[in-house]
């Protein structure tokens, strides 16, 4: 089974969702025991990040202010760094980012990168938003969202459009979640395979790496993606890896081994892991 995790979230400086300190992530892992553990807090930066959702205004994770963003992410891999160099355990410090496709957003994401330096990156989309990125909205707060029955429509389809250009831009070590939104049962219609498949074959283009995550499992009963795209994908040798997406320490290789299952019963074959 697999013995790692690269998806995980602490509370560090109050500002991410984490439940748990990263000694405590890292002692659950041992205990686990899993070789090694990957720390992948929020990285949620766009000058217009509060534009669409008022709720928005409340969420400390979320970032507008470029200075200030690049701030709290170098403070946060170093913080990570500073407490693995004190372990006798194999911790990578990386992001979970939030992509967006303009090349603003793009320059400005380079250049925190370049000055934050961490381990590793995870490609994630959590916001619908307009084609020209005005206005935007977390699905987490979809109920907060002010638009029009079309708006929200071609809203809805940028989130796989994003999806899609975040898998070209080459940036990330692997995906997140492709289907997230189905925990707010948004593009659960067949209409929406459409684009379900368009991910797909760009993953299989690419040989993008994404995650098999569990935690979908918990919070309504299925992981994501849904099966018939892991099958898909198995059948095109696009790189997997099995996430938790671990929030509190006891989430650390939540249900690792129905994901084992999973994918034995599709054959699928090729997994990926950092440094290989």
């Amino acid at each position: 089974m697999q013995n790692f995790s690269y998806h995980t979230h602490t509370n560090s400086f109050g500002c991410y969702d984490g439940h748990n300190t990263i000694e405590e992530m890292i002692n659950a892992a041992r205990t686990k025991g899993f070789c090694e553990l990957g720390i992948s807090n929020h990285l949620i930066y766009h000058p217009n990040i509060y534009n669409g959702c008022e709720q928005a205004k409340n969420d400390k994770m979320y970032h507008a202010d470029f200075n200030k963003a690049q701030d709290i992410f170098k403070r946060t891999i170093d913080k990570i760094k500073e407490v693995a160099d004190k372990e006798k355990f194999k911790v990578y410090a990386g992001f979970e980012v939030d992509f967006f496709p303009s090349l603003k957003w793009r320059d400005s994401f380079e250049k925190i990168i370049t000055e934050v330096k961490p381990d590793y990156l995870i490609g994630s989309t959590h916001f619908i938003r307009t084609s020209d990125e005005t206005k935007m909205c977390n699905i987490y707060y979809i109920k907060s969202l002010e638009a029009a029955d079309d708006e929200k429509e071609e809203m809805l389809k940028n989130y796989w459009r994003n999806i899609i250009e975040a898998i070209k831009s080459r940036y990330f070590d692997f995906m997140a979640h492709l289907d997230v939104c189905k925990l707010f049962n948004l593009c659960c219609e067949d209409k929406w395979n459409y684009w379900k498949e368009k991910v797909i074959e760009t993953l299989d283009e690419y040989k993008q790496p994404f995650e098999l995550n569990t935690s979908g499992w918990r919070k309504i009963g299925e992981q994501h993606p849904h099966t018939w795209m892991l099958k898909e994908l198995g059948k095109r040798n696009v790189p997997i890896v099995i996430s938790d997406d671990a929030h509190r320490t006891e989430q650390i290789g939540e249900n690792f081994e129905k994901a084992e299952v999973l994918l034995k019963d599709l054959n699928y074959k090729t997994r990926w892991k950092l440094g290989k």
